[in-house]
C-alpha cells in the first residue's frame, strides 16, 4: 500500500490530549519556579533566566502561566485560587504576593514584566487580559497579596504599561464590591499615584479609566452614600477624588433634572405640576434654589432651540419669558434664586450678540411679571453681578435702579416708562439751554451724548 505524500512545508496539527497539555504546563511552571529560586528575585539574573525559558518554541502557546508564577508563585486553578494540594514544593517565594510590601521591591517585578513583554509578543498580547482576570479574583487572595497587587498596578499606570480602563474590571465581581475589596484596592491605587506623581496625574488616570463618574459604585451597597464616601477618602488624604466625585455627581444631577423638565415640556404639563416635580427633585437631592433656577433657565432656552438666529432675537426672548414667567415666578421664591436668575440672564445676553443691548428690557419685564423684586435687582447691581459684560449691563441698568431708589414707596412711584420719557425730555431741554448759552460756534464741537 502506497504511503500518503505530504508536502515538505505542510505541518500536521497534533491532537494533544488534556493530560499532555497539563504536563506541558507543569513542566513550564517547574522551569519558571526553579529559575526564580535560583536567581533569588534579582532583576538582571531573573530576566536572563526567564528569557531563555520563554524563548523555547514549546512554550510559545503559554503566556498566562508565566504571569501566574510571577504574581502568585505558582499556577492558579480554574476558579482563580492557588492549589492547596499536590506538588506544593514547586512554589516559589520570589513573586509579587510574597515580596516586601514596598514600591522598591515591586519595581523589580514591574521592570521584569516590561522587559519580557518587549521581547516576546505573545506575552505582550496576554498581559492586559491576565491583569483583568486577577482584578476579578481579589476575593481569593489574602489582604497582603491584594495590597501588593494594587501597588504593582499603580506602578504599571505610572510607567504607562497598562491601559487605565483595565481598572474597570474591579466592578465585574459583585462579591468583591460587597466585601469592600474593590474600594480598598482603589484607595491603595489612588494614594500611590498621588504620592508618586501628584494629584493631577491621579485625576488624569481616573478620567482615562472612566472611573471618575463611577468610583463610588465600588463601595459596598449598604454603605454607599456621599457622606461615607467623603469620610473614607478624607482618611486617605484624597480630597481631590472627593471634589471630582462631587463635580461628576452634580453634572449627572443637572442632566437628570434637565431631561425631566424637557419631558414635562413635551407633555405640555401645567406649570403647577412642573413646579411640583422640580421641588420634589430638589428635596430628594438636596439642591439649592440657585442651582435649580440655573438648570431651569438653561432648559427653557435649549428647549426653544435658541442657537438659531430667529430664536435669539429680543422679541422672541420676550415671548419666551412671557410663556415661562409663571414657572419662574414659582421657583424664584428666594432672593438667592432671583439673583441667580439675573446672573444667568447676564451670561445669556453676553453670549448672544443680538441680545447684548436688551438686558435692561428683559430685567424690567421680569420685574413687572413679579419674578424678581427690587432687593434682588439692587443686590445684583451693587454686589452680585458677574464680570461678563459688567460695564455695559450696569450702565443699562443704572436708569432703572435710579428709578427704584426714586421713592421708598413703590405705589407712589411714577410709571417707569413715564419716568424714562420725562428724564429724556429734561435732558433734551438741558442740552438746548446749554447750546443757547455757549453759542453755535462751540456747540458743534461738543458731544452731548456722554452727558445723557
Amino acid at each position: 500500500m502506497a504511503s500518503k505524500y505530504i508536502l515538505p512545508c505542510f505541518r500536521l496539527k497534533s491532537n494533544r490530549t488534556k493530560k499532555e497539555k497539563d504536563n506541558e504546563c507543569l513542566a513550564y511552571r517547574n522551569e519558571l519556579v526553579e529559575a526564580l529560586d535560583r536567581t533569588k528575585g534579582k532583576l538582571e539574573a531573573s530576566w536572563k533566566a526567564l528569557d531563555n525559558i520563554v524563548s523555547k518554541p514549546i512554550y510559545q502557546r503559554l503566556s498566562g502561566q508565566l504571569y501566574d508564577v510571577l504574581y502568585t508563585g505558582g499556577l492558579l486553578t480554574s476558579d482563580g485560587k492557588l492549589p492547596t494540594r499536590g506538588d506544593l514544593k514547586l512554589r516559589t517565594s520570589y513573586c509579587v504576593f510574597t515580596t516586601h510590601d514596598e514600591l522598591n521591591a515591586l519595581r523589580v517585578y514591574e521592570q521584569l514584566v516590561k522587559r519580557l513583554r518587549c521581547r516576546h509578543k505573545h506575552l505582550d498580547v496576554a498581559f492586559e487580559s491576565h491583569a483583568q482576570r486577577l482584578l476579578t479574583l481579589l476575593g481569593g487572595f489574602e489582604e497582603g497579596a491584594r495590597r501588593r497587587l494594587a501597588l504593582l498596578m499603580a506602578l504599571y499606570l505610572i510607567d504607562g504599561q497598562i491601559n487605565p480602563r483595565t481598572l474597570l474590571a474591579l466592578g465585574q465581581q459583585q462579591a468583591s464590591i460587597d466585601e469592600g475589596l474593590a474600594m480598598e484596592f482603589m484607595l491603595v491605587v489612588c494614594s500611590t499615584l498621588k504620592r508618586e506623581r501628584g494629584a493631577n496625574f491621579m485625576l488624569q488616570m481616573l478620567k482615562k479609566s472612566g472611573l471618575d463618574g463611577k468610583i463610588i459604585s465600588f463601595m459596598p451597597p449598604m454603605l454607599r452614600s456621599d457622606l461615607y464616601f467623603q469620610q473614607v477618602y478624607q482618611e486617605s488624604d484624597l480630597d481631590e477624588v472627593i471634589k471630582l466625585h462631587e463635580t461628576r455627581a452634580g453634572q449627572e444631577l443637572r442632566k437628570r433634572l434637565q431631561q425631566r423638565l424637557l419631558d414635562d415640556f413635551r407633555e405640555k404639563l401645567p406649570h403647577v405640576e412642573v413646579v411640583r416635580n422640580v421641588r420634589e427633585f430638589q428635596r430628594e437631592h438636596h439642591m439649592s434654589d440657585s442651582e435649580v433656577i440655573g438648570i431651569v433657565w438653561q432648559t427653557i432656552n435649549s428647549n426653544a432651540s435658541c442657537s438659531s438666529p430667529a430664536n435669539s432675537s429680543p422679541e422672541q426672548t420676550i415671548r419666551r419669558l412671557q410663556t415661562y414667567a409663571p414657572l419662574l415666578n414659582a421657583l424664584c421664591s428666594t432672593d438667592s434664586a432671583q439673583i441667580a436668575l439675573l446672573m444667568r440672564l447676564q451670561e445669556w445676553c453676553y453670549e448672544h450678540h443680538a441680545l447684548f443691548k436688551s438686558f435692561e428690557r428683559f430685567a424690567v419685564h421680569l420685574y413687572r411679571a413679579g419674578v424678581i423684586n427690587e432687593d434682588a435687582i439692587v443686590r445684583w447691581y451693587e454686589v452680585d453681578h458677574i464680570d461678563k459684560g459688567k460695564v455695559a449691563f450696569l450702565d443699562q441698568m443704572h436708569r432703572f435702579v435710579h428709578w427704584l431708589h426714586s421713592d421708598s414707596d413703590a405705589n407712589a412711584r411714577v410709571d417707569y416708562n413715564t419716568y424714562v420719557t420725562n428724564r429724556r425730555q429734561t435732558q433734551q431741554r438741558s442740552k438746548t439751554i446749554y447750546s443757547d448759552v455757549i453759542g453755535p460756534s462751540l456747540n458743534a464741537n461738543i458731544n452731548f451724548a456722554k452727558y445723557s
